[in-house]
């Protein structure tokens, strides 16, 4: 049997409307969760360093969350997209029901489980990834925009709310419906979603496993710059940005509602940039757009060093939202112009691998600064980081003019 799954125009169809639907759903849970979870953490006794432990455990860039990336595109190369697609959806299910149960309880060890689970739930970013590029024809840009934009709009409500009941019912209040939420999304994935790639047919063994693992280690060599830059990005923004909402909360008292409502008003400005951004990428060139999204970091880290009020922090995450609304999608559309369809999800989980490896230990280090020296150390350090990977896309990222054709 060939890699390449007979797809019609429907099912391309059908599969980004509910790659879209499952975005949704996804968004409106992580970003309740995301208001919560950094306060949720503390209120149970824990230091800033620890909870900087468990983002370097299970967060976006956590060493399970690392680790199981380049298994699940090379799996996902070899054995069809759905099924880690799938699986990704019940860990999301089982982390949010561990939480719900650690508060309940105040029993450290699930709350650990849990992270665990939601960084295994990552498994599934490269398979979805390339699902949606293989879900259209040519419009990258526009295809990523989309399904980050679907992401964003509950953001726009969802934080202000879950932070408002958060304050009223207490946090573990969040987790029965985020629970609820990618439950539905596990249900549409299982019932609507069809098959981009077929297996290839190969014997799928520890050897075989064992030499995905360590070309994910190595970045290809063409790619090494972009590769460094995304990492370093990655790292750079672990340390100050990735304990942002803690770091606040611990400083200046901020109220969960008042987390939430910062998240929305990024959300907000997030979602009306995406899709004219979406459509700039699709006719020109990438590159010269991520040395802009990450220079936008720069004023941004300096505003979070010198600035203390409220008002001042929620104008701010408009000049976040543009940064990442610039970052996420571009970045996603290089890659793809980088690499044929048949390398596709694997070389996806080759940069998160990389990423990953790389940025693991920025959320602790972010801990240890702001023990030593305050908010301000670890902001500093983003900002630092985030002039030196400017540095790195300017003089050391290529850019092809090839564009693969897509396997659909």
């Amino acid at each position: 049997m060939t890699a390449e799954h007979e797809t019609t125009p429907r099912d391309q169809r059908v599969n980004l409307s509910i790659l879209g639907a499952t975005a949704f759903l996804r968004g409106a849970h992580t970003s309740a969760y995301g208001v919560i979870w950094q306060p949720f953490v503390l209120s149970l006794g824990a230091s800033m360093p620890t909870l900087g432990l468990l983002n370097s455990l299970g967060g976006m860039n956590g060493i399970v969350t690392t680790l199981v990336q380049p298994l699940g595109g090379w799996f996902a190369d070899q054995l069809g997209r759905k099924p880690f697609i799938l699986l990704a959806s019940l860990a999301y299910v089982i982390g949010y029901a561990l939480f719900w149960l650690s508060g309940a309880l105040n029993f450290w060890t699930l709350l650990l489980l849990g992270v665990f689970a939601l960084g295994i739930s990552a498994l599934a970013n490269p398979a979805r990834t390339s699902m949606t590029a293989e879900s259209v024809s040519e419009r990258h840009g526009s295809a990523f925009s989309a399904i980050v934009l679907a992401g964003m709009l509950p953001g726009i409500v969802v934080p202000a709310l879950a932070g408002a009941l958060a304050d009223r019912f207490g946090y573990i209040s969040i987790f029965p419906i985020c629970l609820a939420l990618e439950a539905i999304g596990l249900f549409l994935a299982w019932r609507y979603l069809r098959e981009t790639r077929a297996s290839t047919g190969i014997d799928v063994g520890w050897r075989e496993i064992s030499r995905a693992m360590l070309r994910a280690i190595v970045p290809p060599r063409e790619l090494l710059g972009f590769f460094i830059a995304v990492a370093g990005d990655s790292f750079a923004w672990g340390i100050g940005w990735g304990l942002l909402y803690g770091m606040i909360t611990d400083t200046y008292h901020f109220s969960a509602e008042q987390l939430g409502i910062m998240s929305s008003v990024m959300s907000l400005a997030w979602a009306i940039m995406q899709m004219p951004i979406g459509r700039y990428i699709d006719q020109h060139r990438t590159k010269w757009m991520m040395v802009f999204s990450e220079a936008l970091g720069i004023p941004l880290m300096l505003i979070w060093i010198t600035q203390t009020q409220f008002e001042v922090f929620v104008a701010s995450q408009i000049l976040f939202a543009a940064s990442a609304a610039t970052w996420v999608p571009t970045v996603s559309t290089y890659l793809t112009r980088e690499v044929s369809a048949a390398e596709r999800a694997e070389a996806f989980g080759r940069l998160n691998m990389f990423r990953g490896l790389i940025a693991f230990p920025a959320s602790i280090l972010g801990g240890v600064l702001y023990a030593w020296g305050g908010l301000r150390a670890p902001l500093i350090a983003n900002l630092i980081g985030s002039f030196l990977v400017v540095m790195i896309l300017a003089l050391f990222v290529r850019e092809s003019a090839r564009r693969p054709e897509i396997g659909s």
